[in-house]
């Protein structure tokens, strides 16, 4: 017996010895059937469960036996098996024949394969962005898809943005899109508080941008219905990069560092211009004018210099990608230190990233995403606000000096020392964000598959501002005893549960039927902490309950939830007669007890031409497809917690506390509803070298929230009801080109533009003026029956009288007047929505070398500069600084000039609201440039390194305006995120240009 466990050990070894004898190395380079290097194909041994990947350049290397089967697989190629034999490489081309068309769209609840799809989706992938060093989230989204209009709202770091999806849906309530990190919906409450603008912080500023694989915007209702209740402004689904099983680890490096720079700022006096000015202006017996140099002091300090230094930033990422037999995983981590181009205004991010999924078994998948961010941001004032940098240091009268001769800073009563705001005010948000879900694929049976998931997004949020006594001015230009301090701490908890049950069935590759139902389930709560003191016995005191004098104590909890129910059914035919419909029903405890509950549904059709016979033996064309689609979705941000109740809130009464009705109660209070009807052509000629995507749609949006006046019997003004109506519509074109394809060299251009025309139908019992019943969103803005959301409503500026020397202006009847009514004498005069917006993308590679452009545009909107109501107003010379601008007087009869004569009654016209700070918004920006190389190959044969990226990139490298005389201030501004005060600015921080130099290592 023992003699025969011998011979069947050395039998055993012998055996082993002859596999690993026949074990070898294959290597070889995977290219497309243009020659061109692929990199990340995945390569897998067949039953063995091992594998590998290209690298950069379409190389790999793989121990194999001989006799086994590899496969060669990468999305939009068709897969291909090569047996082992005694060659020792193995040079692979990939053919092309699906190209991009059997690529991936991820869509509510699901995903399909983009020939298949029957949706409006604009899609942003991984190839587009992978290259571009992006700072926060959104840059990667701009420009970068039709439909979508992207406003940088300000340059200050962490502020939101302005993204609207197929133009304005909403007047009163919100009108951003439904953002969703791996079927997690974000919450984008403003849970701090304003710093002289109304845009609030962003809501995914927590988003490191290099955990981003891809884009998904849906636009119309066959895409966003499945959302319900909250797809009316559009969903945009942000999927984070995954690992692959069977693949070996890789490791990332990214690492950059920038410097940035304000660039666009307005030319203001110098001390010796201004002395010289007003010196004009006494010998002309003008207000503000001055008799002698004396009467103002020589030097002073540049503050425009002092607000607007170099900012340098750092930025570190480090990932981790791979997966084994069962389990993959991608793991993450950044730290980010960045400094704005404005004084102050920094932000510092560190962020952790986990997302693992495991087959636990041949019926059970398990997934998880998380991600947890801490972020710290040194904010600033933005604009309106003396203790805004940028604000101040215009208006601070230039004589002045920063600190006094013993080094202390000096006081300038209203307007503030800018170099005294940074030194010695605190003033920062802290936020902790948790964010992720754990889901699992349970596979009922073939073709039916349970997925429950449960997710979260948890931030805890605490602003503090403590303004020391040299700089607490009050409105009189004292000096407030003390000094002040506030404390707002904003806890935002989300919690999500989705159950979704789906079903495919293929049947004898003819039938193709596919269903989903599923409900859900989302519960937010808050509870926000308000506490605000002020005369401190010193400025060294920080809390706030070192303040001798309470003057606030506020504190707010509540909660809200939504349920839905929903379903989706899709069927194919051939694989090109579509169809597919989805419905879902919602609930939201936001709305009033009578219509709590809304409907929303999609039917959605597509036809693939191509498919037909009779253009199968077209070659040149590769993909024609009809679609058409309506349906309907909803808006549940119509503001508050609680709009449809009445409520009550604290009231004084001589002294004594109580309660006052402060709201009253619409139990009938419901969704905002948008009805939309989308056609769409897709067209891929020549190989797919040239693709265009054609969409045209109407969307109708109905019960939108008015303030309707009620009698004063009430005991209030108005009641939240939903009575108007506003329309969309317009055409949306994309269009991608292959310009160049050879084994050294390509050139594609994607290339994006829409036009969309937005009017508001009906106002019933809103105001009414001349131009018709009207919603007034700011003094010099308002949404008019029968026009744009946005149209701008000013008296009109005529010019300067090249005869006398007076500011003429327009009245009413278009009679010239040097004494407007500015109230009763405005009319329409533009819009602050463009009529057209998009985007165009180069991408160059020269054997390693890569070049990459992106520019976005807008054409036809106009810009409110409220900032030139203090720095081109001659009158308030003596009070505030001025533009160059105003040398540009009137001084004899025949001069054509931009001002009146000195000391006219009419100067002080100037700081009223006119056409006079309307101007052109339209621009051409080069957002961003950058240029990269990536080493050889074979220089790393004997090193850890994989792969080497250097790069240099520059942000908004330059713009280029519609309107001449608009220097100073950046046409992509506003100074509010609300649908209805669009493209104003007060001294808007612009965006600044960024140099920034990197590396990307792979180990």
């Amino acid at each position: 017996m023992r003699v025969h466990h011998y011979k069947m050990l050395v039998l055993a070894l012998f055996m082993s010895c002859i596999t690993f004898a026949q074990q070898k190395k294959i290597s070889g380079t995977v290219t497309d059937d243009k020659g061109l290097p692929l990199p990340g194909v995945n390569i897998l041994i067949k039953n063995v469960n091992k594998g590998t990947q290209t690298d950069f350049d379409g190389n790999y290397s793989i121990e194999v036996n001989k006799g086994a089967v590899i496969s060669f697989s990468f999305i939009g190629f068709n897969e291909q098996e090569i047996v082992v034999g005694d060659q020792n490489v193995i040079n692979i081309q990939l053919s092309t024949a699906a190209a991009e068309l059997d690529e991936v769209v991820v869509v509510g609840f699901g995903s399909v394969i983009e020939k298949k799809l029957v949706q409006s989706v604009g899609t942003v992938r991984n190839s587009a962005i992978e290259n571009i060093p992006a700072v926060t989230a959104q840059e990667l989204l701009q420009g970068q898809t039709s439909g979508v209009q992207f406003t940088q709202s300000s340059g200050i770091l962490g502020a939101a943005n302005v993204i609207r999806v197929r133009g304005v849906s909403s007047l009163n309530g919100g009108s951003q899109p439904l953002i969703v990190i791996d079927g997690v919906p974000l919450s984008d409450d403003n849970n701090t508080f304003d710093l002289g603008g109304n845009t609030g912080l962003n809501p995914i500023a927590d988003l490191n941008p290099q955990d981003i694989e891809s884009f998904s915007v849906l636009k119309d209702a066959a895409a966003t219905a499945i959302w319900g209740s909250r797809g009316a402004n559009g969903v945009i689904l942000i999927k984070t990069k995954q690992g692959i099983r069977n693949t070996d680890t890789r490791v990332n490096l990214d690492i950059w560092s920038s410097f940035t720079n304000v660039t666009d700022v307005v030319d203001i006096f110098s001390t010796e211009q201004y002395t010289n000015y007003r010196l004009q202006r006494g010998v002309a017996g003008a207000s503000g004018g001055i008799a002698d140099v004396s009467e103002i002091p020589t030097g002073g300090t540049d503050f425009v210099e002092v607000a607007t230094p170099t900012g340098f930033s750092q930025n570190y990422n480090i990932s981790a990608t791979g997966g084994g037999e069962k389990t993959s995983f991608f793991l993450g981590a950044g730290y980010a230190d960045l400094e704005g181009g404005v004084l102050g205004n920094e932000l510092k991010r560190i962020n952790t990233r986990v997302n693992v999924d495991h087959k636990a078994n041949s019926w059970l998948n398990l997934g998880v995403n998380l991600s947890v961010t801490n972020t710290i941001n040194d904010r600033i004032n933005t604009e309106n606000s003396v203790f805004a940098p940028l604000t101040s240091s215009y208006l601070i009268l230039p004589f002045l000096e920063s600190r006094d001769d013993e080094g202390n800073f000096n006081t300038f009563g209203f307007v503030q020392n800018v170099e005294a705001i940074e030194a010695l005010q605190k003033n920062r948000v802290k936020n902790t964000r948790v964010l992720g879900n754990i889901k699992a694929d349970i596979h009922i049976a073939k073709d039916l598959v349970y997925r429950p998931s449960f997710g979260i997004d948890r931030s805890q949020i605490d602003n503090f501002l403590r303004t020391p006594e040299v700089l607490d001015a009050s409105p009189d230009g004292g000096i407030t005893p003390g000094g002040s301090a506030r404390n707002f701490i904003a806890n935002d908890n989300r919690f999500i549960t989705d159950h979704t049950l789906s079903f495919n069935k293929n049947l004898a590759d003819i039938h193709t039927i596919g269903a989903i139902v599923g409900i859900s389930y989302q519960e937010t709560t808050f509870n926000n902490i308000d506490v605000r003191s002020e005369s401190f016995l010193s400025d060294d005191l920080i809390n706030v309950g070192n303040g001798a004098v309470p003057t606030i104590t506020d504190q707010n909890r509540a909660r809200r939830s939504i349920y839905g129910a929903f379903g989706r059914v899709n069927y194919d035919y051939k694989g090109k007669y579509l169809i597919e419909g989805s419905y879902r029903r919602d609930g939201f405890s936001r709305f009033g007890e009578n219509q709590r509950f809304g409907n929303f549904f999609s039917v959605a059709t597509g036809w693939i031409v191509s498919e037909e016979s009779f253009l199968q033996e077209v070659d040149e064309i590769n993909l024609l497809k009809l679609r058409a689609s309506y349906g309907t979705t909803g808006n549940d941000r119509i503001g508050g917690s609680f709009p449809s109740l009445g409520l009550f809130g604290d009231f004084n009464y001589n002294g004594n506390g109580g309660l006052a009705p402060v709201q009253p109660s619409n139990p009938d209070l419901t969704f905002e509803k948008s009805a939309t009807l989308d056609l769409g052509l897709e067209l891929g000629v020549f190989n797919n070298s040239i693709s265009l995507n054609l969409n045209y749609f109407v969307k109708e949006t109905t019960n939108l929230l008015l303030p309707v006046p009620v009698t004063q019997i009430t005991g209030f003004n108005a009641i939240n009801q939903n009575a108007g109506e506003l329309e969309n519509k317009g055409w949306e074109i994309g269009l991608n080109t292959r310009n160049i394809n050879t084994k050294n060299f390509s050139w594609n251009t994607d290339f994006n533009i829409s036009f969309i025309d937005t009017k508001v139908k009906s106002l019933p019992g809103a105001a009414l003026s001349n131009e018709g019943r009207f919603i007034e969103g700011s003094n010099a803005q308002r949404a008019i029956e029968g026009l744009s959301t946005n149209n701008f409503y000013l008296v009109r500026y005529h010019g300067v009288n090249p005869d006398t020397g007076e500011a003429e202006f327009l009245d009413k009847e278009g009679n010239v007047t040097t004494t407007p009514n500015f109230t009763d004498d405005r009319v329409v005069v533009g819009d602050a929505l463009p009529d057209f917006y998009g985007g165009i993308t180069n991408t160059f590679k020269y054997k390693n070398f890569d070049l990459n452009f992106l520019m976005s545009f807008t054409y036809g909107n106009d810009i409110f500069l409220r900032g030139l109501q203090f720095l081109e107003a001659p009158s308030a010379v003596g009070s505030f600084n001025q533009s160059l601008n105003v040398l540009n007087y009137w001084r004899q009869p025949g001069d054509n000039a931009d001002f009146p004569r000195l000391g006219s009654a009419t100067e002080a016209n100037l700081r009223q609201n006119s056409t006079r700070q309307l101007k052109d918004g339209s621009f051409l920006r080069m957002r961003n440039l950058t240029f990269g190389y990536t080493f050889p190959k074979n220089l790393f044969k004997k090193s850890v390194f994989n792969k080497i990226r250097v790069y240099a990139t520059a942000n908004n490298l330059f713009v280029l305006k519609g309107e001449k005389d608009f220097d100073g201030f950046d046409p992509e501004v506003t100074n509010n995120i609300a649908p209805l005060q669009q493209g104003e600015t007060f001294f808007t921080a612009p965006q600044a240009r960024q140099f920034l130099i990197g590396t990307r290592i792979t180990f």
